[in-house]
């Protein structure tokens, strides 16, 4: 790590640290460098309980469903911080940024999300939405697809495996109109091709 990096991670755990003890600067300090040096996560070396974080994430979505989306992303933030290995931190700040039309910002998270949790077919499902809302027909699809094959045959899925199967049909209509319309050099893009190809049979 960098010494810059180090520097960072160093007032972001003393960040951290304020209000949750009431520990002397050197404590704070000396637990920055333990953490630093142990590699520990900000949860551990805090001392924070399972209990105390499940509140911050309470209150986070909270906020989200009372339409605080940026109020919402700041604690979400903090909590991917106290641990980054939780899903659905990283989960709640993708539909925070879904949900303020940061659609980039939004794709770029649930990328983290599939990452963190591989089975789980829900960050994908929802990055097609993003890609959807702009206009990015084929990187929808292809969201979808992923979405589905992670769905397998997992009943807990399924309602979702059926409506991205929906989904792909109309944005393969809307690829159809598209290349309908388009100058020649853009029908033989990857999307209208892809429109194009003759639908399985199941």
């Amino acid at each position: 790590m960098k010494g810059e990096q180090k520097e960072q991670a160093k007032k972001a755990i003393e960040s951290l640290g304020t209000g949750v003890g009431k520990s002397s600067g050197k404590g704070i300090s000396k637990l920055s460098k333990d953490a630093l040096m142990q590699q520990m996560l900000p949860k551990n070396a805090l001392g924070l309980s399972d209990a105390m974080v499940e509140g911050l994430y309470s209150q986070a979505y909270r906020l989200y469903n009372t339409g605080k989306y940026k109020d919402a992303s700041q604690l979400f933030r903090l909590l991917i911080m106290i641990d980054s290995s939780e899903a659905k931190f990283s989960m709640g700040l993708a539909a925070c940024f879904h949900m303020m039309k940061e659609y980039s910002n939004a794709i770029s998270t649930y990328s983290l999300c599939g990452i963190i949790d591989p089975g789980s077919p829900i960050p994908h499902y929802h990055a097609s939405d993003c890609y959807i809302q702009m206009k990015d027909f084929l990187s929808a699809i292809i969201s979808l697809e992923m979405a589905i094959k992670r769905a397998g045959e997992k009943p807990e899925y399924q309602s979702l495996k059926d409506r991205a199967l929906m989904t792909i049909e109309s944005l393969k209509k809307e690829a159809e109109k598209l290349s309908g319309e388009l100058p020649e050099s853009v029908k033989n893009s990857p999307l209208a091709k892809f429109a194009k190809e003759p639908k399985k049979k199941n």
